[in-house]
């Protein structure tokens, strides 16, 4: 869903944060019981452990001595009353074996905690010693056999890491870093974790002053929580293609390869989102370009029986997928009839044909060069028949009609914002043959909770964390209250990672307070 449907289009900041819905309430920041001494696997719902909110040059504090908070919660944790593993500049890093590039960002990243903790980084060894961190090597039988899945272990005597694969790696070393009880001193504890979804992304719009913001979400929030992908929205950037309908605050190409080599380097995938069919106002809206529009009165969706039209909005989509060279690429698709006359130009032709020529068109133009597309679920759905969910087809039998038409090699994200028990929209879909399939939340905290968890049953690949509050990016929007659709990543990495979860009151954190706390850090 784009903002366009809340009335924000383009707006400043201020007046987007007025227009979108009250403020979410803050989270209880009352801690759980006591966890059990032994390990204990994680239900549906979740087992509330003490954990620590974040692993600074600085202790940060945490309800016990020894029992630091871990966000988001592991699957198996055991603390060792008492113990500890004590380390400072001198303790050195095995690391056994060759590492791949992909696991070689582990050891990037740890050593850049010990740099910023101890001044230097650790002595690396390539053979095995005593009290030491030890990375690599044969794979400990109890590590998880499941994607990005690790073991860690930390005792009095040393620390070892073992994982499934790179990803779990550099998920063993952030859960590591949250185990600091003090600045020299790590909690011993031993902790086996994986993820329930695979897929647990953010999405952020772009522009000239979004990267230090975006860094900083990266290094901070994103990769410590183990969120693994990041959908960029950016329509409004300086594209070769045709830079002159860009805004003047529009991001550059340039900027763009930056942080997205960035979030690679801290185990995030980057995908572009460019909206190719309606919300197509970024475009066709500038200058003599509604000649292009499916209704010129309405620049709002592309006219697909066009092909100068066509192959106008190819250049800049072919430009953007040649930038970020990402597994799959997002075309929008959301909303695609909510303005204007739709059909008008492609008349006699009837809506789900005309907006399934597009689903198509893209579909191919992807195929060709090795990878899907994903398209927001909306126009599939019709809201009385997924009620309490959301969906914008005006009736059963056009959503019907679409959702048999969208061929199944799509990815299928179906945006659902409201806090509801249930989302009979993920069931629907999924009967439909939908294998491909994600969610998408928002800031509030029910919403994240339970979609993660309806998510989860259905076997959806996972879910992406949107954000709505104007579409220049930057750290001003932490000073309105959208503010809470930043605080929600917090969240949203606790419940995709667990598949759902307590209630966002019954969690032993507080969102804000993590957020701020890692934010200042």
């Amino acid at each position: 869903m784009s903002m366009k449907s809340w009335g924000t289009e383009l707006l400043p900041l201020a007046t987007a944060a007025t227009v979108l819905g009250a403020l979410a309430t803050g989270c209880q920041k009352e801690p759980p019981a006591e966890p059990a001494p032994t390990p204990t696997p994680l239900p549906e719902e979740g087992i509330p452990l003490r954990q620590l909110a974040i692993a600074t040059a600085s202790p940060a504090p945490s309800a016990d001595k020894g029992r630091p908070m871990l966000i988001p919660r592991p699957k198996e944790v055991q603390f060792r009353e008492g113990g500890v593993f004590k380390l400072g500049p001198e303790t050195p890093l095995v690391v056994l074996g060759a590492l791949t590039p992909q696991e070689q960002r582990a050891v990037t990243a740890l050593q850049a905690a010990m740099t910023a903790r101890f001044g230097q980084p650790l002595k690396l060894s390539a053979t095995a010693l005593p009290n030491a961190i030890q990375l690599g090597g044969p794979r400990h039988p109890d590590t998880p056999q499941r994607p990005e899945g690790y073991l860690l272990r930390v005792l009095p005597d040393g620390v070892t890491l073992s994982a499934s694969d790179a990803r779990g790696l550099f998920w063993g070393v952030q859960t590591l870093l949250q185990l600091f009880v003090d600045k020299t001193e790590l909690a011993a504890a031993s902790v086996r974790d994986w993820p329930t979804l695979p897929l647990r992304a953010v999405h952020l719009f772009h522009g000239n002053r979004a990267l230090p913001f975006h860094q900083k979400l990266i290094e901070r929030i994103f990769a410590p929580l183990k969120l693994n992908a990041l959908f960029l929205e950016v329509e409004q950037v300086r594209w070769d293609a045709d830079p002159g309908v860009a805004p003047p605050w529009a991001g550059t190409p340039a900027q763009l390869r930056e942080e997205i080599a960035f979030a690679r380097e801290r185990n995030l995938t980057v995908y572009p989102l460019l909206q190719s069919l309606g919300h197509m106002g970024w475009l066709l809206g500038q200058g003599t370009n509604s000649r292009f529009a499916e209704d010129p009165a309405t620049p709002y969706a592309l006219c697909l029986n066009d092909p100068a039209a066509v192959r106008y909005v190819e250049r800049f989509v072919a430009e953007a997928d040649a930038l970020f060279q990402a597994p799959a690429f997002h075309v929008g698709l959301d909303e695609v009839s909510l303005k204007g006359r739709f059909p008008y130009r492609s008349r006699p032709t009837a809506a789900p044909e005309l907006f399934l020529k597009g689903v198509k068109h893209w579909r191919d133009f992807f195929a060709a060069r090795g990878k899907p597309i994903y398209v927001w679920a909306d126009m599939a759905l019709h809201a009385p028949e997924v009620k309490p969910a959301f969906g914008t087809a005006p009736s059963a039998s056009q959503a019907a009609a679409i959702r048999a038409g969208i061929p199944r090699d799509v990815v299928i994200a179906d945006w659902q914002y409201g806090e509801h028990a249930d989302f009979p929209s993920l069931r629907q879909l999924k009967g439909a043959g939908f294998q491909k399939l994600v969610a998408a939340s928002w800031y509030r905290p029910k919403n994240i909770q339970t979609l993660s968890r309806a998510a989860a049953q259905v076997g959806a690949q996972g879910l992406i964390q949107t954000t709505w509050c104007g579409y220049e990016s930057s750290e001003d929007v932490l000073k309105t209250e959208e503010k809470r659709q930043f605080t929600a990543m917090v969240l949203a990495a606790e419940y995709f990672w667990n598949g759902g979860g307590p209630a966002p009151g019954e969690l032993p954190f507080s969102p804000e307070a993590v957020f701020d706390q890692r934010w200042s850090a």
